[in-house]
């Protein structure tokens, strides 16, 4: 039988977000954040499957179920990512027992004078079925990205991220040791001295941190779940602000990626350090690299 002749296009589509380059990158690298925007029509698509391992030569899988008939399954490989800035990734469309495309997709965020980001999307198909997709793949990608545009305004989290050039054992140990986290944590400049420190459910963590200024501040936190090497999540219980952290420890390749994602408790409250946070956060990560990098 003949086959069906290929049919080649390509589009771009630009969004200007008002969130930095590095919350865009982050909906886009971080999985759950992915998760709210990254879907089928809600109406009448459910979620069979979700994977993304985020590095060059990762894949992802996003495997849904159209009303119960026939299934999609998108599947891509990354080839280049420069976080904050760019990523590229090839992906294949199947839908039921139809392999639809392939396609080469490429976003690329700007900063704006304003602090935002103008997101600038380009895909280069080739559709497998002799039929020109085109104009529906165009239009469920423009949907995607007003999703992401309703996720980022609303957003109550702050998400950071970093891959570091080590074990995920190595890494969780200089947090779950006292000594070695007492060394990098805080942004740059602070020291902190430890009262507590029950890294358990239901655990105190309590500590001073002074500031290069000479400012000292008390800190209280509470553990709500450890699962050592994968995951702690506690609670923020200062009188000024309340906020849950969360610290996932993920494998990428031999290297080990930590993720925080903080949850404020209105939109409000998150904007209001918004900046000062993710600031100290990358600062955090930082001393975490000097400290590791010495041992």
């Amino acid at each position: 039988m003949k086959a069906r002749p290929a049919v080649h296009g390509t589009f771009s589509i630009e969004r200007t977000y008002k969130a930095s380059p590095a919350r865009v990158f982050a909906a886009w690298a971080d999985v759950e954040m992915k998760a709210q925007w990254f879907i089928g029509p809600p109406e009448r698509w459910r979620l069979v499957k979700r994977e993304l391992d985020f590095r060059v030569g990762g894949t992802e899988l996003l495997h849904g179920q159209f009303e119960g008939r026939h299934a999609s399954v998108f599947t891509a490989r990354y080839h280049s990512i420069i976080p904050d800035e760019r990523l590229v990734y090839v992906y294949d469309m199947h839908v039921g027992d139809k392999h639809l495309s392939v396609s080469l997709a490429t976003v690329e965020l700007h900063a704006t004078k304003t602090g935002g980001t103008r997101m600038v999307f380009t895909e280069q198909a080739t559709f497998l079925d002799g039929e020109d997709g085109m104009r529906s793949r165009e239009g469920g990608t423009a949907e995607h990205f007003d999703r992401l545009g309703r996720v980022l305004e609303e957003s109550r989290d702050i998400v950071s991220s970093r891959r570091f050039d080590t074990s995920r054992d190595r890494l969780y140990q200089a947090f779950s040791d006292p000594e070695q986290l007492s060394r990098w944590w805080g942004p740059k400049g602070s020291t902190n001295t430890f009262e507590v420190f029950e890294l358990r459910p239901g655990g105190q963590w309590r500590f001073v941190m002074q500031g290069p200024d000479g400012a000292r501040y008390t800190m209280h936190k509470e553990f709500t779940q450890v699962v050592p090497m994968e995951r702690v999540v506690f609670r923020h219980l200062q009188e000024s602000h309340h906020f849950e952290m969360r610290l996932d420890f993920a494998d990428e390749g031999p290297k080990t990626r930590l993720t925080w994602r903080m949850r404020f408790e209105s939109k409000e409250e998150v904007e209001k350090v918004r900046g000062l946070v993710e600031e100290a956060n990358e600062q955090n990560f930082d001393r975490l690299a000097e400290l590791l990098a010495t041992r």
